[in-house]
Order: structure tokens, then C-alpha cells, then sequence
């Protein structure tokens, strides 16, 4: 037993000699190099209930002020840091201080840490509230010239949010991010985000759709010969079987119009077989402005 325990700091000896100078000889390189300095930044974690929640603004990061060799130092500027978590789960409203330490971040042997920034933070921790505030349509941009806005509206008007008690109480509406109308040609119903983080508040629900009903102010092309669709179970006779259809678009929009993408519709399905005189639905490619078709209606038999 002695024997194989003897054997294995002699066999090889040379080679196992050589390598422990080299480590030796790499230890005292690094260790002798020059020193120098860096900063490194550590995420920062706030840990409360549920219904217990900071209210002011606090540092996202923790900034240690490194010194040592450049090797070691580029070992730590490369390590990904697990966050700093400052667990209050168990703390009451009110003012809370907490104190950051070098050991709040590891470091190799030759590495000092100089300096913390910041070296505590205060924490005012305060009840979560709820409540429901109104929403304001912010919207930029001018809409495209012949085109007008007939009325704009956010549903639902209201939202409901909820963060720390005194920042609730300080809101008494709450803008969307404003929604650019500079490409608008037709009644439009999309969802908008709402300007609320800088608040440091969340929403609870869906985001609110807003609604921007656009209408031409006159035409600048027409489109002839529209095919009317009939929808219906019946066999239908038409006095009209295409209207003319004028417009208000960019003259890019119109070389680039697929006839196939205009088309007028009666809609009579559920309806009987008779005589019916119809106003005629025009569809449209979503940048296409309707101004007007003639004839508006069509008389049609159903048999």
C-alpha cells in the first residue's frame, strides 16, 4: 500500500516537477502583474409579499468597485452575477434600510473590492392598491391629405391599476401611447399600449383598443365596373350587376390596386324569395378610402 502511495509522487517525477514550476511561475506572474481597476455592476432584487410593495425609486444595480490583477478581474467583468435579494417578505409599510457589503459579490483571492455605490439603499414599503382610472387617446402624426377624423374613442374608457397606495392616489388618468394616424385612410380599431411604467404602476387586464373613425373628404380616382355579390340561398336576378366605385387614395396605392380585392355585396341571407331594393356594402384594401358608389343601391329578385 505504502508502495502505490511512494508510486505515484515518483512515477513520472520530471514531468509532475515541471508542471507544478510552470503553476508556480504562472501564480507569481499574475500575482506580480500590475493592478488595476474595473466596475462591476450586480443586479439588484427587491423580495416583498404580495400586498406589500416599494414605493420609490430604487437602483436596478449595485456597483463594486474592483481591484486586482487584470487577469482575475476579467474572469469576474465575464461571470454572470446572480442578483443581490434583499428578502423583505416579512417587513410591514413603512421605511427600511439595507446596507451592502463586499461580500455581496465574489471575488477571486488578490481581488479587493475598493468601493460600493451605493452603499445602502431605503426602502419605503406601502400597502397595493387598486383602481379603476380613466384612459386618455394620445395620438401623433397628421392624417393623410382629402381624408378627415369623424371621432376618435378608447374602449373601455376606463382601466384599472395597481401599484403602491400614493403613487394610486397621485393618478387621475392614465395616457396611451400615443398612436400615429399619419397612415390612416379607413375606420381603424387597434389596441394601444398605455404610458405606465415610468409610473411604476401595472394594469390588471387587457390593454384598451382605440377607435378612429376616418372618412374622405373627396374623391381623386374612381373605379369602375365593380362586380355586386349577392349572398344568398336563392337564385337572385340584379338590375344593376356592377357600380362604380370612387375613392380617395395615394397614387401609389391605386398602381398597386387588385381589382380583385373590390367588390360590392347585397347581403340577403335568412331573407325570403321576393323583389328588394339594397343598399350595396363596398369592400375595400385597407388604404383604399370609400367616398361613394353609384348607384348606392340595387333592386334584385330572389326566386
Amino acid at each position: 500500500m505504502i508502495e502505490k502511495i511512494l508510486g505515484m509522487f515518483t512515477n513520472n517525477i520530471g514531468t509532475k516537477l515541471i508542471s507544478i514550476i510552470i503553476a508556480i511561475v504562472l501564480w507569481f506572474v499574475v500575482l506580480g502583474s500590475r493592478n488595476v481597476e474595473v466596475t462591476k455592476e450586480v443586479p439588484l432584487e427587491i423580495i416583498t409579499s404580495s400586498e406589500i410593495v416599494p414605493s420609490n425609486d430604487i437602483p436596478e444595480k449595485i456597483a463594486f468597485r474592483l481591484s486586482g490583477p487584470k487577469a482575475f478581474l476579467r474572469a469576474v467583468l465575464d461571470r454572470r452575477e446572480d442578483p443581490i435579494r434583499v428578502n423583505l417578505a416579512g417587513s410591514k409599510p413603512g421605511l427600511v434600510t439595507y446596507r451592502f457589503f463586499s461580500d455581496n459579490i465574489r471575488v477571486p483571492i488578490g481581488v479587493k473590492v475598493l468601493s460600493i455605490n451605493p452603499t445602502a439603499i431605503l426602502v419605503k414599503l406601502e400597502h397595493v392598491k387598486r383602481r379603476d382610472v380613466p384612459v386618455k387617446l394620445e395620438l401623433r402624426g397628421m392624417i393623410p391629405e382629402g381624408f378627415r377624423v369623424l371621432r376618435t374613442e378608447v374602449k373601455p374608457q376606463v382601466v384599472r391599476i395597481k401599484g403602491p397606495e400614493s403613487r394610486v392616489d397621485s393618478i387621475t388618468e392614465i395616457a396611451t401611447i400615443p398612436l400615429d394616424i399619419s397612415g390612416i385612410r379607413q375606420n381603424t380599431d387597434r389596441e394601444v399600449s398605455l404610458d405606465i411604467s415610468r409610473y411604476g404602476l401595472q394594469m390588471e387586464g387587457a390593454l384598451p383598443h382605440a377607435v378612429i373613425l376616418v372618412e374622405p373628404e373627396s374623391a381623386n380616382f374612381r373605379i369602375k365596373n365593380v362586380e355586386v355579390r349577392v349572398l344568398t340561398n336563392h337564385k337572385s336576378t340584379l338590375s344593376d350587376k356592377t357600380v362604380t366605385v370612387f375613392v380617395r387614395a395615394a397614387q401609389d396605392d391605386l398602381k398597386r390596386l387588385d381589382r380583385k380585392h373590390v367588390y360590392a355585396t347585397v347581403d340577403l341571407r335568412g331573407k325570403p324569395k321576393g323583389r328588394y331594393s339594397e343598399t350595396v356594402k363596398i369592400t375595400l384594401p385597407e388604404n383604399i378610402g370609400f367616398v361613394k358608389a353609384v348607384p348606392d343601391k340595387v333592386s334584385l329578385k330572389l326566386h
